[in-house]
């Protein structure tokens, strides 16, 4: 880890960063906070974090040189819930900043009652408006309608990471948009200084998926559009799915259904250098998201020049933008392996579009994230 650059004053208030779920647990939003608090404490600003103890043991905790407080918890319904959270929250400083991170219930409440009871504020850092899965689906609406709204609008300042999240949670959570701040995601992977050369005459392109396998991710659409691109085209190819989750067996029997067993392998979750020369080795990334907030894997591949096939959705089209950093088609197997085949064959629109990854990912930095966050933070102050 970098060394501080900056220390800090005695006095400084610490900045409390509140998750559901944090690394080595997997997701773009406990990588994004991870990623912001070391930033933070490498500029030299008190940073602690407090989470639960979900995914803790999936992968060797690292020391982050800041505090990181693991409450002991349980899961109902895909949703974390630490009995000590409130006591935890109740317990800062009054001049602390707590930065609430949301992507679930529980943990948005307890901090907003926190902020009730102590008289302070909040900031609100909106990563994603998930989607009903399973029976409690049932009732996800309407708490976002009755309960969330009332945690968005009791903060000082709700961060989003896109124009059209600001759009979406301005009408949605009837927020005012002077509220609302747009802060993107960054990268910490060291962009590279060629553009990659078009793969047209590989006998194998590398194609890459990176993201937690999950309804959220569809993998089974990304599946169903490299067999449509095989059968069509008749070409070969090899995928590398990153990533881990609860679908996996799911996923391992439709790759037998389509009979992909030499076409796909199922890496696992890989991190740090070893997810980053994966990311060097491939050719082409694919997105085929039922939604995303963001889309933390697209500025990761753009800092090694990876072009982009990506479905069109809201978000994502705020960082891809077609035929510049990608193609973004319909979420259907033909319109992706249409596209597939279109950046791999075609040498020009594959050399523009590597080159315009490289310059796009320079945009997207953790020390310009935090920037914008500071400024948010005032609000609380």
């Amino acid at each position: 880890m970098a060394s501080a650059r900056f220390a800090a004053p005695k006095n400084a208030p610490a900045i409390v960063h509140v998750v559901a779920r944090y690394p080595p647990a997997l997701g773009g939003m406990e990588t994004a906070v991870r990623a912001i608090a070391r930033e933070q404490h490498d500029e030299g600003m008190q940073v602690r974090v407090i989470t639960t103890s979900q995914g803790e043991h999936d992968a060797p905790i690292e020391d982050e040189g800041f505090p990181v407080s693991r409450l002991k918890s349980f899961v109902v319904a895909n949703t974390p819930m630490a009995p000590a959270l409130l006591f935890r929250l109740l317990s800062l400083k009054r001049q602390s900043v707590v930065h609430l991170h949301i992507a679930q219930a529980y943990t948005p409440e307890l901090v907003w009652l926190a902020s009730r009871l102590r008289r302070t504020r909040y900031v609100a850092h909106f990563h994603a408006d998930v989607i009903p899965t399973g029976r409690a689906g049932l009732v996800l609406e309407p708490y976002k309608r009755i309960v969330l709204s009332r945690v968005m609008r009791g903060a000082a300042k709700v961060l989003v990471p896109t124009d059209d999240y600001k759009d979406l949670v301005c009408e949605k959570y009837e927020l005012r948009r002077d509220q609302v701040a747009v802060v993107d995601n960054g990268s910490n992977h060291r962009i590279i200084e060629q553009p990659k050369s078009p793969p047209e005459m590989k006998a194998k392109p590398k194609l890459l998926f990176v993201g937690r396998l999950a309804i959220q991710k569809n993998v089974p659409l990304l599946l169903q559009a490299v067999a449509t691109y095989r059968d069509k085209y008749g070409k070969d190819f090899q995928l590398s799915v990153v990533g881990d989750g609860d679908l996996r067996p799911a996923i391992e029997s439709e790759i037998r259904r389509l009979e992909l067993g030499s076409y796909v392998t199922l890496t696992g979750p890989r991190h740090g250098a070893a997810l980053e020369s994966t990311y060097d080795e491939s050719d082409l990334l694919l997105l085929t998201s039922v939604f995303e907030s963001f889309g933390l894997v697209l500025v990761e591949g753009m800092a090694k020049a990876v072009p982009i096939v990506s479905v069109r959705i809201p978000a994502v089209r705020n960082v891809v933008l077609d035929e510049v950093n990608g193609l973004l088609v319909d979420s259907t197997p033909e319109a992706l392996a249409d596209a597939i085949n279109r950046l791999l064959s075609d040498r020009d629109l594959y050399a523009k579009i590597s080159i315009n990854n490289l310059a796009t990912s320079h945009r997207y930095t953790w020390e310009s994230v935090v920037s914008k966050i500071s400024i948010a933070y005032e609000s609380v102050k």
